[in-house]
């Protein structure tokens, strides 16, 4: 829902609202994913630069670039672990 929005010209916070789950911690997780997932296909796979994608979410660059960083963070994490795992030098990987 937050995808069709989006496409239909609706801002990023205002699309978030059409969501009807009712677990809050839920509904966070859903939105901070649905955010990562438009930078990452908009700047990462496309190359829009960040203040084209900030302006065209209606997000301020600080919210974009926190979401962008954590995003990041989790991609070397993942790759430090399966690096681990393949190894043999550490448990299951966890992400």
């Amino acid at each position: 829902m937050i995808r069709t929005n989006l496409r239909n010209g609706v801002k990023f916070d205002l699309a978030c609202e059409f969501i009807t789950v009712e677990d809050r911690e839920l509904k966070a997780m859903i939105i901070d994913d649905a955010l990562k997932t438009e930078i990452a296909e908009l700047h990462y796979g496309k190359r829009m630069p960040l203040p084209e994608v900030s302006k065209l979410l209606g997000i301020s660059m600080d919210r974009l670039l926190k979401a962008s960083d954590e995003m990041l963070d989790a991609m070397i994490r993942t790759s430090e672990e399966f690096s681990g795992w393949e190894s043999g030098d550490q448990g299951q990987v966890t992400h």
